[in-house]
């Protein structure tokens, strides 16, 4: 059923100027770009090209095994690039996850619950939808996320039940969805696994046999996938901010660090320069929980405790506690060549699983300020995706203007000296040398992607894909924090340049800073700037 079909014109009307609110700053720059989707949309043009026969781009690129996740973002901007340029597709792959977000927790609530609340679970979808995963572009996961809560709805629409042609559906389902993200499709597999129970006991054994049908596709995909996944070093379970697995105080900042919604740091406020610990009071996770605090507490008042004791209730109250739980204790990661950032991913999905549960007809007072402080996020957030937005352009518009000094044919490096990279989760200039690669007959190294197992495209050459593993964790250098790795990436710098310089024809840095560039110089002398931006080429090329 089209939900918009259903709800009357002013939820649509306020769906739409939701979205148009939100989204306003992404289309207001020149460019909008962010961190990873930068690579994205450089691999997108890479599946392309491949797909076409590019001749030269195929001597160093292949596609990766089937069986990898991370894959449908790649082909859906790959589609976009044959039609739109690629800071375009930047844009549309921005508002296109954020809308489809917002408009399917309403759905996931009509689909529940009917039409109470639909406008609370937009501002929800739009307050949950402002993570900072988002802000970087994690496109994969977020079509996996909009699966996974589509999937909730369609199933829950079916009274949870299976037959044939649902089991069938719901295959497809799950393809997407694994082919979009590992997680987002665990998530959904487990919890329509869970849902199931609540159907009547006697359509039990023909539900799991469905459902088993319905799974039967990803089994060799799975299989293949884990057989893949050994090249990342095997799955190590790390808590990289538990330094003392007995002290509760190192627990709480463990907790502390699984916050995906921080666009701008806490210390920070949007157009104000200054830092100070007083902002922290408008972190958008503070706003969010109050808003879950006080529908629970509505909830409690017009339901009470025996609206957890039905069936489906309660599994999605376990679905809710369960995921809210792991994302406080679980691991970071399994190893950074296995990916990484689960926690943040498992939260986004777990809060998900309190849009069927709240209730607030009989406290319209309650269901006001709850309402109220997802507002507080939306605006919070718009203000500082502007900031971001302009910030973003303005770094663009700079660094683009080395393509003048680049050539047809060049391959390209960047290292990249942020002054100021701890304002927000997302630092656009590390990954904007991606674009001088599309539609101009260059190559580009600075993509973190072709020298992993996890996406669609990757090095065909081993020695490549280690030079990409190696360089993408060594050229970027954060001035704010000299301390930790800062010496150690220097040396990793110097050791990648020492044995793979011959790969590199243009060397554009971004940024300043002396021992940086004491390492560069030994190898590559500078033939163009602009304020920040230079381009170096090798000595014996130059």
């Amino acid at each position: 059923m089209n939900p918009f079909r259903a709800l009357n014109y002013r939820l649509t009307l306020f769906f739409l100027l939701l979205v148009i609110f939100c989204c306003a700053p992404v289309w207001a720059v020149e460019y909008f770009v962010n961190q990873d989707g930068s690579a994205h949309v450089y691999s997108s043009f890479i599946i392309l090209e491949l797909v076409k026969g590019n001749p030269r781009l195929a001597e160093t690129f292949a596609f990766n095994s089937i069986s990898v996740p991370n894959s449908s973002g790649h082909w859906l901007m790959a589609a976009l690039l044959a039609f739109f340029s690629p800071f375009l597709v930047t844009k549309i792959m921005a508002t296109l996850t954020f809308a489809a977000f917002v408009a399917l927790i309403g759905w996931l609530r009509y689909k529940t619950v009917g039409i109470d609340g639909v406008k609370t679970s937009f501002l929800l979808g739009a307050a949950i939808g402002f993570n900072w995963l988002w802000l970087c572009g994690f496109y994969n996961f977020l079509i996996g996320v909009a699966c996974f809560v589509f999937g909730l709805g369609l199933f829950f629409g079916w009274n949870c039940a299976l037959n044939a042609r649902r089991a069938s559906l719901l295959a497809v389902l799950f393809l997407l969805a694994y082919f979009s993200h590992i997680i987002s499709f665990a998530v959904l597999s487990g919890s329509i696994l869970l849902l199931l129970f609540a159907a009547p006991r006697e359509n039990l054994k023909s539900n799991l046999l469905y459902f088993a049908a319905a799974l039967l596709p990803i089994v060799p995909l799975l299989v293949v996938y884990k057989s893949v996944s050994a090249s990342g070093g095997g799955f190590y379970p790390v808590w990289r901010n538990l330094e003392n697995p007995f002290s509760p105080v190192d627990w709480l900042q463990q907790m502390r660090t699984a916050d995906p919604f921080i666009f701008i740091s806490r210390k920070a406020f949007p157009f104000v320069d200054g830092t100070s610990g007083f902002f922290a009071a408008f972190a958008p996770l503070l706003w969010i929980g109050a808003g879950f605090v006080l529908l629970a507490v509505a909830t409690f008042r017009e339901a009470g405790a025996p609206f957890f004791r039905g069936r489906t209730n309660l599994i999605f109250l376990l679905l809710l506690t369960g995921s809210v739980s792991a994302a406080m204790l679980a691991p970071d990661d399994f190893g950074l060549s296995n990916g990484s950032i689960l926690r943040e991913r498992l939260l986004i999905c777990g809060l998900v699983f309190a849009v069927p549960l709240f209730r607030g007809r009989n406290s319209p007072r309650l269901k006001r300020l709850a309402q109220f402080a997802l507002l507080v996020v939306v605006l919070f957030q718009t203000a500082a995706l502007w900031d971001y937005a302009l910030r973003a352009d303005a770094q663009a518009r700079e660094f683009l203007s080395a393509r003048r000094a680049l050539r047809s044919g060049d391959r390209l490096a960047s290292v990249v000296i942020v002054e100021n990279g701890g304002r927000f989760n997302s630092t656009p200039a590390t990954m904007l040398n991606n674009y001088f690669g599309i539609a101009e007959n260059r190559l580009v190294w600075d993509n973190y992607e072709i020298g992993h197992y996890l996406f669609p495209v990757v090095a065909k050459n081993p020695a490549d894909k280690r030079f990409v593993f190696e360089w993408t964790r060594s050229n970027a250098f954060a001035l704010h924090d000299r301390g930790g790795n800062f010496e150690g990436k220097l040396s990793q710098l110097e050791s990648c340049l020492r044995e793979n310089q011959d790969k590199i024809d243009a060397l554009i840095v971004y940024g300043n800073d002396v021992p940086v560039e004491k390492i560069l110089n030994n190898w590559f002398v500078p033939v163009y700037e602009n304020g920040r931006v230079r381009v170096f080429r090798p000595r014996n090329r130059a």
